[in-house]
């Protein structure tokens, strides 16, 4: 089964749309503590043995988009514990992984269906083992997982929406009535009675806007940019102050300048993304220098 199709299965069955089929940086996966896990010996060298066989996971993990840990973080796991844990132990750099935009009931959710479904099992086959019989029992078992996965998702935020919308509407009701004693006591005053009805068109326009969906936040810079090859690192830190920098995120960003500008390196916009993509163990990596600050970087700069 292809990459597309198998997307398109997770989305219809899931009810949330997979931003990403791929591998991604393990340094960039945060572990929460609660999903630490005591790992039997036979267990964790059955992984290890994996891990270090094909340098990566044959069996994908599941995470989801956070902004909750820095910007080294761009990834929480919802399922794959094990995998994660040990490879992050071996240092193995990049990971296959299914990424998803979920809010914290679909993460729960899905993280108790694939445990229930799943259980810790592991099964690495090799070329000569897998027929096409057994890659069609396979496309079955995650077709039955994900259908199952998607029931419980779908119950859990039935009960959440219906309450959500049964309380805004009552607000709304509330906040209706109140435009209209407003509108009924000042209406001699017709540039007055305009604006409230005005404010009740935008309020009914913010009654259909879908909820749900993570607000992203978009920079702006109005001001000129400097020349990173050139500038001070003071005029460095006010601009990046300006765009919502943080004082170890601006450190971070004066460090990774600088390792570039040493003795037989170059300053690029190319070198600076290596030293906020590569891993921790890498000699080019700058820690606490990540996606986040090179895109404010971008904004105030220049190369």
């Amino acid at each position: 089964m292809s990459q597309e199709i198998r997307r398109e299965l997770i989305s219809r069955n899931l009810g949330i749309i997979p931003i990403n089929h791929g591998k991604v940086y393990a340094f960039q996966i945060a572990l929460p503590d609660s999903e630490k896990q005591e790992l039997s010996l036979e267990r964790s060298q059955a992984i290890e043995s994996s891990l270090l066989q094909h340098q990566s996971n044959l069996v994908s993990l599941i995470l989801r988009r956070t902004e909750s840990y820095g910007d080294d973080i761009e990834y929480e796991l919802v399922y794959g514990a094990e995998w994660l844990q040990v490879a992050q132990q071996l240092d193995i750099e990049m990971l296959w992984a299914w990424v998803f935009d979920m809010t914290d009931e679909q993460a729960l959710a899905a993280k108790s269906e694939f445990s229930q479904l799943f259980g810790s099992s592991i099964y690495a086959p090799t070329g000569t083992e897998q027929s096409s019989g057994d890659s069609a029992n396979l496309e079955q078992m995650l077709d039955r997982k994900l259908q199952a996965t998607a029931d419980s998702i779908k119950q859990v935020l039935a009960a959440s929406l219906d309450k959500f919308k049964e309380d805004f509407d009552e607000k709304l009701k509330i906040l209706h009535y109140g435009l209209d004693q407003l509108k009924s006591n000042f209406s001699e005053i017709s540039e007055l009675s305009i604006q409230i009805n005005q404010l009740r068109e935008q309020i009914e326009v913010v009654g259909l806007r879908p909820t749900g969906l993570r607000s992203q936040k978009r920079l702006s810079f109005e001001g000129n940019k400097i020349n990173l090859l050139t500038a001070s690192e003071q005029e460095i830190t006010d601009l990046l102050s300006q765009v919502g920098t943080q004082t170890k995120q601006i450190k971070a960003a004066l460090e990774a300048i600088a390792h570039w500008q040493n003795p037989g390196k170059t300053l690029t916009w190319a070198n600076l993304e290596r030293s906020a993509k590569v891993g921790s163990k890498d000699k080019d990596k700058i820690s606490g220098f990540a996606q986040g600050t090179l895109d404010r970087l971008r904004l105030i700069g220049e190369i």
